[in-house]
């Protein structure tokens, strides 16, 4: 199936309420999002595993704004943690995520009043067969066995390792999800590492909220 949205734009859409469009797990979401193009990278080979880490392949900068982010982080502070490259590209990667998808008329935003204010917002579904779709095949490769490409077997790893079990399969036990999407994530290339650094930026993310008096870490 291919229904023209990027990794990024799956993640964020399978993250949405399904009744209102309320964003749920942002954290989470965020962090499977900013990792999105580093795995396109790591398909690519404009990223390598090496030494038990990711390392610039040296070729050019891809034409894909978000991956060309990345890469420009890999290359430029090797030094750094691959959670690091994730975090200085998460806001941008989640914005892109839900422009593209308005842009494809796949969800509209409204505005949330808090404190009398549009302070937040929603984003219904427009279009409801696209997650559909979407949940559709998740469930013919995690459940049914069958073989995934190249795409949906990143979107796999990414939902795996920012435990985004209960949005990607919501009518499926979460902990069957869990145990049932380990063998497709694990046959991704460089999905150890790239994983690892999911979990350290959500860890990183969740650090940063919890430190800010009165926000909870969602």
């Amino acid at each position: 199936m291919d229904t023209g949205l990027t990794v990024g734009e799956r993640i964020v859409l399978l993250g949405l309420d399904q009744r209102d469009g309320t964003p749920h797990d942002p954290l989470r979401v965020g962090a499977a999002v900013a990792a999105a193009p580093l795995l396109q990278l790591v398909r690519c080979g404009g990223v390598v595993a090496e030494g038990g880490g990711l390392v610039a392949a040296g070729r050019p900068d891809p034409r894909e704004p978000l991956a060309a982010a990345v890469a420009a982080q890999v290359r430029e502070h090797p030094e750094a943690r691959p959670q690091a490259w994730l975090l200085a590209v998460r806001d941008q990667a989640v914005t892109a995520a839900y422009d593209g998808l308005q842009a494809k008329g796949v969800i509209r935003r409204e505005g949330r009043k808090l404190l009398g204010a549009f302070g937040s917002y929603r984003y219904p579904v427009i279009d409801a067969s696209v997650p559909e779709a979407l949940r559709g095949e998740l469930a013919g490769v995690v459940l049914d066995g069958a073989p995934a490409g190249p795409e949906t077997g990143e979107l796999i790893t990414l939902l795996h390792h920012a435990g985004l079990h209960a949005h990607a399969l919501p009518d499926v036990d979460p902990a069957a999800v869990r145990e049932r999407m380990g063998e497709p994530a694990a046959k991704t290339g460089a999905s150890e590492a790239v994983g690892e650094a999911v979990s350290a930026a959500l860890a990183a993310l969740t650090t940063l909220l919890v430190s800010i008096p009165g926000i909870a870490a969602g």
